[in-house]
């Protein structure tokens, strides 16, 4: 005789990824002399069902020009959303936050991403993350 299994009704479907969280360093430096470079660390969360949270910092580091640094993020289907700037003129630390929602099965980048008056080449931004959240 053939068994069948069956999830009882109004019974919610298992989700793919587990609720979780990871801590994250990002670096963005550029090899030139001028010893400038922009970081974040922090701690990525999510719930499993396209929530996710940031807390954390952003730094800028430079001796010689003026430097600004921040957070990129969004769902690899989006355009980047950014945080707040720390800058070598100012805060050279700044307390990040954000929160959002991404669709199921979307996935969640983020990288740290600078500018460097009087150069060049003024942008730069290190490595792409990509978190399965959902």
């Amino acid at each position: 005789m053939a068994s069948i299994s069956a999830q009882p009704v109004g019974a919610a479907a298992p989700t793919a990824v587990e609720p979780g969280s990871t801590g994250v360093y990002f670096k963005a430096e550029k090899d030139d002399g001028h010893g400038c470079s922009g970081s974040a660390t922090g701690k990525v969360s999510w719930d499993g069902e396209g929530g996710y949270s940031f807390d954390g910092k952003v730094d800028a580091h430079c001796l010689s020009k003026r430097l600004t640094s921040w957070i990129e993020y969004g769902g690899t289907s989006e355009s980047w959303k950014q945080t707040a700037e720390a800058d070598t003129d100012g805060p050279s630390s700044l307390a990040v936050k954000f929160s959002g929602k991404l669709a199921l099965g979307e996935k969640l980048e983020m990288r740290v991403s600078t500018w460097r008056a009087g150069t060049i080449s003024p942008y730069y931004a290190s490595s792409k993350r990509v978190f399965t959240i959902s």
